[in-house]
């Protein structure tokens, strides 16, 4: 062992003159990637990218125990190698278990993987037999990428339009680079961002994303643009590394364009809270819009916050564009939303008249929608029946709201009922009283009346109210009379029912038979069956009455006498 350790000491001294310059850089910030193995013994040699490694020795053997194949002492393991790339030597080396080399030009890690150990019989005189794998990595280089895309291949020539390159760079190799810098080369004006970046460090595996705005130029033909990247970095020898990636896009004049009318307002709103509603108009054209007239109109449910008129007539510039604003409050929750009517802008381009529309954006309103019913459990009644009148309030809005309702029952005297509760959405609340009926005309009762608040128990207050309830008075039983039998009178006065001879039943069409025929009387004479009538008639022949008209008994004796 002592033996071993001496010969270590002199190679550590000695080997360093014969190995070349010092490195320039810093040999730990060097990344390496696989590369080959191999188990050699003395005299054989492992090759790699033109490089030689030969392995020249090993620590010199020794006596073993008396009883065991291993060792007197440990061996302290290593191997010489003698380095040399395309046929020149370069240097020789020593290296324990497990350690490594770099070589001057830091393009390879020779690494001694395994050795036999401290107590192996390969390093006995008998079984004198060492070996090492040796493992050769070369070194690992950045390998950076870029690309650079835009959204379209063409665009128009104008103000309002915008380019949009994308550019991603990557390090897809096996060192990190560092120093890194991108730089976008076009002729296209800058926008918005910025054409140079900068970045310490690219890891590798690691991508980075950029985005950059470009402004088309004014131009009056067809004419393609590049917009060019280049990605610039270094390894840790400071070997620089450049790439780039060219995109072309073609820019085309603009054609005349109409004008856009746009419309805006808040997404979604509490009951409570007021919309922002924004207009605004573009001028596309290259020359002035005069006496464009733009009109605008509520939706149902809606109310104009202030004395703002929702028609303008303005001038816009070539180019340019104008804008308005305004506030709307909501009346009634939607939870499913309300669209907002499209607002339109009249103009003339060139003699011609022209109408555009904005779009008709959408506002969901949360808020309570409290609906008053008020019904009768029948609806028609004798007079003098009772019947059981409810009140139901359904909340078929999207947030809870305390409600108080009012109703008046006739028979209360005249006073209105209150009740109060906190209806969640989707939840209703009812009550019933009874009313009789005394009336023979149809009854109507009044509205039932209920003021909620637009969110909770805050907000405005919300009135609504149920339509009248009708009941109808079923009419009394119409009594029809029985119809009379006909009768026909006899020769002599009396009275019988006309029957009909075949059926034995009245018959109302049957004729009256005939009369038998009477004498007739001289016209100078009263028939004495008369006469007698008459005297009854009259009591004449009764002298002892004294109630007997005496005067008409005294005519009617003087015209007896007279015939």
């Amino acid at each position: 062992m002592k033996y071993t350790a001496l010969i270590w000491i002199v190679i550590s001294i000695i080997l360093p003159l014969y190995i070349g310059p010092a490195h320039a850089f810093d040999t730990s910030q060097l990344q390496f990637r696989d590369g080959v193995s191999g188990k050699l013994i003395r005299g054989e040699e492992l090759s790699y990218a033109g490089y030689s490694i030969k392995i020249i020795g090993f620590p010199s053997p020794v006596t073993s125990e008396k009883y065991e194949d291993v060792p007197d002492e440990p061996v302290e393991p290593f191997v010489m190698l003698n380095i040399s790339k395309n046929g020149s030597f370069i240097n020789s080396t020593a290296l324990g278990s497990g350690e490594s080399y770099i070589v001057p030009d830091g393009e390879l890690k020779i690494t001694a993987d395994q050795l036999p150990s401290p107590n192996a019989r390969e390093w006995i005189f008998q079984n004198y037999h060492p070996w090492a794998v040796i493992k050769l990595n070369p070194r690992g280089t950045p390998k950076l990428d870029v690309l650079v895309e835009t959204d379209y291949d063409s665009y128009i020539s104008s103000p309002a339009t915008e380019i949009t390159a994308t550019v991603t760079i990557a390090n897809n190799g096996f060192a990190d680079a560092k120093n890194v810098d991108l730089y976008f080369d076009t002729e296209l004006p800058l926008k918005r961002e910025s054409l140079k970046y900068h970045y310490e460090s690219l890891k590798i595996g690691e991508s980075i994303t950029e985005t950059i705005t470009l402004s088309p130029p004014y131009i009056d033909e067809k004419k393609s643009y590049d917009i060019r990247a280049n990605l610039s970095g270094y390894d840790a020898k400071d070997i620089p590394y450049k790439v780039e990636s060219l995109t072309t896009i073609i820019i085309v004049p603009e054609s005349q364009q109409m004008p856009g009318l746009k419309k805006s307002t808040n997404a979604r709103i509490y009951l409570k809270d007021y919309a922002m509603v924004s207009l605004s108009l573009k001028n596309n054209a290259n020359y002035d819009l005069k006496n464009v007239s733009i009109k605008d109109s509520l939706p149902k449910g809606f109310k104009l916050m202030g004395n703002k008129s929702l028609n303008w007539v303005v001038n816009i510039p070539a180019k340019g564009e104008w804008d308005s604003r305004y506030l709307i409050k909501p009346l009634e929750a939607n939870n499913d939303g309300v669209t907002l009517p499209a607002a339109t802008a009249e103009f003339r381009i060139k003699g011609e008249y022209y109408i555009i529309q904005s779009g008709r954006p959408e506002i969901l309103i949360y808020g309570p929608k409290v609906e008053l019913t008020k019904l009768a459990d029948v609806t028609e009644v004798n007079p003098g029946d009772t019947v059981t009148v409810t009140v139901t309030a359904i909340n078929t809005g999207g947030t809870p709201t305390k409600v108080t309702i009012w109703d008046q029952n006739p028979q209360d005297n005249g006073n209105r009922t209150m009740h109060e509760e906190f209806l969640e959405a989707g939840r209703d609340f009812k009550f019933s009283y009874t009313v009789k009926i005394d009336s023979e005309q149809p009854i109507i009762l009044p509205r039932a009346t209920a003021e909620y608040y637009e969110l909770g128990a805050t907000g405005g207050k919300i009135t609504t109210e149920s339509k009248e309830l009708e009941i109808a008075i079923i009419p009394p039983p119409v009594i029809t009379p029985e119809e009379e039998t006909p009768v026909v009178e006899s020769i002599d006065n009396s009275s019988y029912p006309a029957i009909s001879e075949e059926t034995g039943i009245y018959d109302p069409v049957q004729e009256v038979p005939e009369e038998p025929e009477i004498a007739e009387t001289p016209s100078n004479e009263q028939p004495a069956e008369i006469n007698g009538f008459l005297n009854l008639l009259l009591g004449c022949d009764n002298g002892t009455d004294d109630k007997t008209p005496s005067a008409a008994c005294d005519y009617f004796n003087q015209q007896n006498n007279t015939y």
